[in-house]
Parts: C-alpha cells; sequence; structure tokens
C-alpha cells in the first residue's frame, strides 16, 4: 500500500512539473495576446506604408515606417509561435509565417490597382488571422482582464486602416467597397473611443492621453471623413501619432491588470 501511495505522488509531482514546463500564466498569456495584438498593427502599417511611400511629402517616413514594421512582423511571429505548443496556434503562425515572405514581396512591386488590392486583401487575412490566435488565447482569461487593453490596441489598427483607406480612395475615387470599409473603421474608432473615454477605471495619466487622442481625431476626422481636402502628410502624420498614443495606453492598462 505504502508503495502505491509512493507511486501515486511521484506521478503527481511528475505531472505538475510537466504542466510547469509547458504551462503559461495568466500575465504571461496577457504579454502574448499583447504581442499578438501588435503583429494585427503591424499588418495595417505595412500596407499603409505601401501606399504612401509613392511620390507623397511622407514617401521617406512611410519607407522607414515599412522596412521598420516588416522586420517586427517577422519577430512578432517568431515570439508568438515559440511561445506556445497548441497545434492551432501553430497552424496559423504557418500560414502568417508565409504572408511575411508575400508582404516583403509585395513591398517591392510597382504602385498599381491590382497591387493595392492584393496587399490589402492580405493585411485583412493577417488582421483575421491573428484576432484568432488571440481568440485562442483569451480562453481562459477573465473579460475584466484584457477588455480596455484589447480595445486601445483595436485603435491602433483602426487608426492605420483609416489611413489606408484614405490613400486607396485618393487612388481609387469610385470604389464603393472602400468608401463603406473607411466608413465602418471611423465609425468603430469613435465608438471605442467614447468608451473608453467613459471607462471608470482610467488612472489620471490614461485619461490625459485619451484626452490627448481625442484632440488629434477631431483635428482630423473632417479629412478621414473626406469632408475636407486630402492631405498625405497630414493624415500619415496623425494616425502615426494615435496609434502611439494608443499603444502607451494599452500598456498602462496591461500594467493595471496584472
Amino acid at each position: 500500500m505504502k508503495k502505491f501511495y509512493m507511486s501515486l505522488i511521484i506521478i503527481f509531482f511528475a505531472t505538475t512539473s510537466a504542466f510547469a514546463k509547458t504551462g503559461i500564466s495568466n500575465a504571461e498569456k496577457l504579454e502574448l495576446i499583447n504581442i499578438v495584438n501588435q503583429q494585427q498593427i503591424l499588418s495595417q502599417r505595412i500596407s499603409k506604408a505601401y501606399l504612401y511611400v509613392n511620390k507623397t511629402n511622407v514617401s521617406g517616413n512611410a519607407d522607414k515606417q515599412l522596412k521598420s514594421a516588416l522586420k517586427s512582423f517577422y519577430k512578432t511571429y517568431s515570439t508568438i509561435n515559440t511561445s506556445t505548443k497548441s497545434p492551432q496556434i501553430r497552424t496559423i503562425m504557418a500560414y502568417i509565417k508565409k504572408s511575411s515572405n508575400k508582404f516583403n514581396r509585395l513591398v517591392k512591386q510597382p504602385h498599381s490597382k491590382e497591387n493595392t488590392k492584393k496587399i490589402l486583401d492580405l493585411s485583412a487575412d493577417v488582421l483575421a488571422k491573428s484576432k484568432k490566435v488571440a481568440t485562442l488565447l483569451k480562453k481562459d482569461l477573465n473579460k475584466n482582464i484584457y477588455e480596455a487593453m484589447e480595445k486601445s490596441n483595436q485603435q491602433q489598427v483602426l487608426a492605420e486602416k483609416i489611413a489606408t483607406y484614405c490613400k486607396a480612395l485618393e487612388l481609387n475615387k469610385d470604389d464603393e467597397v472602400l468608401k463603406q470599409k473607411i466608413k465602418v473603421a471611423i465609425e468603430t474608432f469613435a465608438i471605442n473611443h467614447k468608451k473608453l473615454m467613459n471607462n471608470k477605471q482610467n488612472s489620471k495619466i490614461i485619461s490625459k492621453k485619451l484626452k490627448e487622442v481625442d484632440t488629434i481625431w477631431k483635428t482630423a476626422y473632417p479629412i478621414y471623413e473626406g469632408k475636407a481636402s486630402f492631405i498625405n502628410s497630414f493624415v500619415f502624420n496623425s494616425t502615426t501619432r494615435i496609434s502611439k498614443k494608443m499603444k502607451e495606453i494599452s500598456k498602462l492598462y496591461m500594467a493595471m491588470k496584472k
């Protein structure tokens, strides 16, 4: 009987040890979700920078942003892929690795309606796949842990999307699909922004940074909507600033929720 209990104890500790090696804490999951969200943002930033790098007054900044985003995109892929043993996530990451290669090939192609569509479609596909990874990681987390962080990350994605759609529409003024997409992006950003501004758990520094975003948003909104003249530098720089501010806010939310 003693041997039986000893065997159970050994099995228990061996199993616990195995789970400790392969398991991932909630804090680690939160960090990983943040990296996955950054990959979503990068997928949109690549397509944005590609469109603005061609004969605009922000070509230099767009080129730097494009090179940095491409490098960071592969880096985030590697981090996510080596941080989980989930077969589902690994399958998705294999697709994202191929997408990284596609991005690298596409950005070297000349600007055209066809290539614009290709890079917009690819960035949309990667965004959807990355969202699936985040959903799989969130399964065991309490909703309150990541909701505000998730919304602030989504705002970064939407800022990049708005800039991309603005430029794509300038190139294809009669594209009704693009008109609808930018309308949805603007409306979603406005809804998220209002919810974040009204979040009672906001710290003073988060509220301050959200007010700074609010100022940029209200100034740029008429241009995004097409009610004021399109200016490459203004759209590119304002959305970059919003994205940067929201990244700072996301980190602050994550620190609060740990």
